[in-house]
């Protein structure tokens, strides 16, 4: 059974260790640390940016990767 707090805990310290310009390498280091657990195959991330870009609600990235 895959650990959702494990991987809410690794997402929070990446968060936490620096700033991250693009949503796109957040979206990577979450998936690289949810893939980094040998039980999870598929991962898919999605980032969203709220009022990134005038006249939008959220600009942002999904990924889908694999084990």
């Amino acid at each position: 059974m895959v650990d959702y707090e494990a991987i809410a805990g690794a997402i929070r310290a990446i968060i936490a260790k620096d700033h991250i310009n693009l949503a796109e390498t957040l979206a990577e280091r979450i998936a690289q640390a949810v893939l980094a657990d040998s039980r999870v195959r598929r991962v898919v991330v999605r980032v969203e940016k709220l009022h990134a870009l005038p006249g939008a609600e959220s600009a942002g990235v999904e990924i889908e990767r694999h084990n």
